[in-house]
């Protein structure tokens, strides 16, 4: 199983880098420069990326070295994956010998490493680098490879840059890459690297294929979660953080793809909301340090004012009719909006990319990997992670029922008890998607059906009542379309009031609905 942390550099601070006291210190010889070409292979239909599978030969003099990556994942920053290699003679990989290193019993061994896929498979991409390679021993007796590459990655006539530092394990605790890193970040600014090469390569490859055709969204919803009823509680808090800190880090807005791929922030912010959202299920048995709560709290208000700038740019100012009359310009609106909502995007992309996020990423990391909430727990507290999953899930649930039942009580004539209950309909949502795999789809649908149709329209209510103070915003920066602006707030606020009844009825749809067992 390979470990490294990989960050991202920008190529004005590799000197500094290079230059840097902690390598000095650490390093038991000078670095060594390697120049690398790496070829790429794959199926015609992705067999090998299908399956969660990466293949290359890398050449480095006249030494060619095969490379299985497969499986894994990436958590905190920290890429950890099987890696298999082997000398070949030449450019061409032997999966036949891959074949037999790897275990059987793995979907790699016999699904992509065949006879038939050996006569399939062919160059995808190709990678050309320039390793510089220190042998650090840190502190702790940890050892590691520091690996600084610089080159690009190329398809045809595309090629993206690479500019990034790798931090392999080599013995030793994981937890020294976070430090060294977090170290290293006091005078060099990183960023978290999501993307491998091989990514990056696959990209390329999509972008050739598609030509100058539109550009498909990369965003991805969170995958789907595993429980099971005899899962012990600190078992399941790190499944389901893993869970969504896997959605935020798919759908990193800094690292590759469309930066104004507006789902793809949208999907994020989801995964913030829903990593936020286990935090508070979770608090009582294990509370996350204050000062990571607010760094969360930080990374979702940056998030989500883009995420609220893009909706009334696109879905709540389409509803709006057309231009009627010369009076009323709302194609002039739509446009101001739009120029505000990428304003906004890319200045939540700039948060994402800065080192602050970073070292959240990065500290977060470290904490849930070394499982630091058991630092101040006592004896009863410790007994306490391992108590059955089923109980707390039912006990849970039955807490948010109540509470959203109690808000909803005066939700038509306060608007204040709305939000309240919108936001603990919200919450309800998140932890019974969280805990429907301990109940199974047939018990957990009806009610989650009748939960997210009822919050949906909540959040559409909310879209209006957000939109309208975003509108009131715009008309201060635009005073030219004070009356354009005026009938659009009008405008929603009649359909705010057309989904009362809707609203009404989804409400009592869920109270009928009895919670999955």
């Amino acid at each position: 199983m390979e470990t490294e942390l990989k960050l991202l550099l920008d190529p004005a601070h590799t000197r500094d880098l290079i230059r840097h006291p902690l390598l000095a210190r650490h390093a038991l010889a000078k670095p060594r420069t390697k120049d690398q070409t790496g070829v790429y292979f794959d199926t015609a239909e992705h067999d090998f990326r299908n399956n969660d599978a990466g293949l290359r030969v890398r050449r480095t003099g006249d030494e060619f070295i095969q490379t299985l990556k497969a499986g894994g994942g990436v958590s905190g920053g920290l890429h950890q994956r099987n890696e298999w290699e082997s000398q070949v003679p030449g450019e061409a990989p032997d999966l036949a010998v891959l074949h037999e290193m790897v275990p059987p019993g793995t979907p790699w061994r016999d699904e992509i490493l065949s006879p038939q896929a050996a006569e399939r498979i062919r160059p995808i991409f190709a990678t050309h680098i320039k390793r510089m390679l220190w042998d650090l021993k840190l502190d702790d007796g940890s050892e590691v490879e520091f690996v600084l590459d610089q080159g690009t990655v190329e398809h045809g006539q595309r090629n993206v840059a690479v500019c990034e530092i790798e931090l392999e394990l080599k013995s030793g605790s994981p937890l020294a890459l976070f430090d060294f890193a977090l170290a290293l970040m006091r005078d060099i600014p990183l960023r978290i690297g999501i993307q491998s090469k091989a990514q990056r390569g696959y990209t390329l490859y999509h972008q050739a294929a598609r030509g100058e055709g539109p550009v498909a969204s990369t965003a991805e919803k969170a995958k789907p979660l595993h429980l099971s009823k005899k899962m012990g509680l600190e078992q399941a808090f790190g499944a389901i953080v893993g869970n969504c800190i896997g959605q935020i880090q798919a759908n990193d807005i800094a690292d590759g793809g469309d930066a104004q791929d507006i789902e793809r922030l949208h999907q994020m912010r989801v995964g913030v909301r829903r990593l936020r959202s286990a935090f508070t299920l979770f608090r009582d048995v294990i509370a996350l340090p204050q000062e990571l709560a607010g760094e969360f709290e930080w990374l979702s208000e940056r998030i989500g004012a883009a995420r609220d700038w893009d909706v009334l740019a696109g879905s709540t100012l389409d509803a709006l009719p057309q231009d009627k009359t010369g009076a009323i310009n709302l194609k002039s609106v739509r446009e101001a909006a739009r120029r505000q909502a990428e304003a906004m995007h890319k200045g939540a992309v700039q948060a994402v990319a800065s080192t602050r996020y970073t070292a959240l990423v990065l500290q977060f990391g470290r904490w849930m990997l070394g499982a630091q909430w058991r630092a101040t727990m006592d004896a009863a507290q410790l007994e306490q992670l391992s108590q059955p999953l089923s109980r707390f899930a039912r006990e849970m649930l039955r807490h948010d029922e109540k509470r959203m039942k109690k808000r909803g009580r005066k939700m038509e004539e306060d608007p204040r008890a709305r939000h309240r209950t919108r936001i603990a309909a919200k919450k309800m949502r998140y932890d019974t998607e969280f805990f429907q795999a301990l109940y199974g789809e047939k018990s957990s649908r009806p009610y989650l059906k009748a939960l997210s149709r009822l919050q949906d329209q909540l959040g559409a209510q909310n879209d209006i009542s957000v939109a309208d103070g975003l509108l009131e915003e715009l008309q201060k920066k635009h005073p030219a379309l004070a009356a354009s602006i005026a009938y659009a707030r009008g405008f929603l606020a009649a359909q705010a009031d057309d989904g009362e009844e809707k609203t009404r009825r989804l409400w009592k749809k869920w109270k009928a609905q009895e919670l999955p067992r």
